[in-house]
């Protein structure tokens, strides 16, 4: 569904924390992300104030979808931003040049936010048996960043995109922190399905705001947790193992993003074939296995990609120590050549000895001796 084309019912006059709520996350699973943070926003404040605690066990799945919500908003808004910047005059050809790059880059990633929401499908089984909560399977694929800094000027007006700026930082920044709460609450209550999603989540915050190293470890941390609630065929894991391999790329660690997506690959084979044994078969079934079969080319180009990187930095790096090595030999070679040439001082000497003798051979003129 298109986002914002479905109608979103949030109302502003509501103070039921519980009613918030769900109108937050029907909007958000809606991806309208304005209408869920305004929603999931009131929520939280309310049960803040009622329970005189932001840390009361309520909150942890209020703070879970108002962090992928503002998640979602900042994603919105960037892309926005990113239509709108000015050129600089200066660089208008460079950027002409890069244009259609630009574009090829931009349909890219969101091919890859689209195929990491397919892989993860709809339902799960948790230790072989199928979820029931329909809000999880709707919610169970989210697309691909500790928290974002936020950087202020030195006290001049902002302009209106530099304004823009700052308030998609400031979502991720909230983001960062309501989701570190929803981790801290699923911690203490132990609840590993929900705290495995917030540390997801987290790593997503921590990839957009490029702390690549902060979204790896989250990332991971969140895949051992699932590795053990879900079965081997689990779309679920299959969704976060490419979001690692995401995550590794962006870092440039090609063989562990290799592997992630080989891993992701393994997942939904096996969830192929666990479909297939399934009698007698339905077309829900039929329908998962077409769709899935649909995604494993999008992967398998993937990995071919790493290669063709991974080949192309060792290429380069040869390249670079290649030429550093002649450039070397070049100036040891020039530096001997130079040494040659200048010390002459020994045939300096032996030039002056050859006119001395000459000197002599003629004679100095002969006193006559003393009488």
């Amino acid at each position: 569904m298109s986002k914002k084309m479905a109608d979103v019912s949030v109302d502003p006059e509501c103070n039921d924390p519980k009613e918030l709520f769900g109108q937050g996350v029907r909007a958000y699973i809606l991806q309208n992300y304005e209408a869920a943070v305004a929603a999931l926003s009131k929520a939280s404040e309310l049960l803040v104030n009622e329970h005189q605690d932001d840390m009361h066990e309520s909150l942890g799945e209020i703070y879970l979808f108002y962090g992928k919500a503002l998640l979602g908003l900042s994603r919105e808004e960037s892309e926005a931003l990113g239509d709108a910047l000015p050129k600089n005059e200066e660089s208008e050809n460079e950027e002409e040049e890069e244009e259609e790059g630009s574009e090829d880059a931009g349909e890219t990633k969101t091919e890859e936010n689209n195929v990491s929401s397919s892989v993860s499908g709809k339902g799960e089984p948790e230790n072989g048996k199928e979820e029931t909560k329909e809000t999880e399977n709707l919610l169970s694929s989210s697309s691909d960043d500790p928290g974002p800094s936020t950087s202020k000027g030195d006290g001049a007006e902002p302009s209106d995109d530099q304004q823009e700026s700052e308030d998609v930082t400031s979502d991720l920044q909230v983001a960062w922190e309501v989701l570190e709460f929803a981790k801290q609450i699923f911690q203490k209550l132990d609840e590993k399905k929900s705290l495995a999603e917030a540390l997801i989540v987290l790593g997503e915050v921590s990839l957009e705001s490029e702390n690549f190293e902060s979204a790896i470890n989250d990332i991971k941390q969140g895949l051992e947790l699932q590795k053990g609630l879900f079965a081997k065929d689990s779309r679920t894991v299959a969704e976060t193992l490419y979001k690692l391999g995401m995550a590794y790329s962006t870092n440039s660690q090609m063989d562990e993003a290799i592997q992630s997506f080989t891993n992701s690959l393994e997942y939904l084979k096996n969830r192929i074939t666990t479909l297939k044994e399934i009698k007698p078969p339905t077309q829900e079934h039929d329908d998962e296995i077409e769709e899935i079969q649909g995604l494993i080319p999008e992967i398998e180009d993937k990995i071919a990609d790493m290669h063709v990187y991974k080949d192309e930095a060792i290429k380069k790096v040869t390249e670079a120590i290649t030429e550093s090595t002649k450039k070397q030999e070049a100036a040891s070679s020039n530096s001997n050549g130079n040494a040659r040439v200048s010390d002459i001082s020994h045939l300096v000497k032996r030039k002056r000895k050859i006119e001395e003798a000459d000197n002599g051979s003629e004679g100095p003129t002969p006193k006559k001796p003393a009488v």
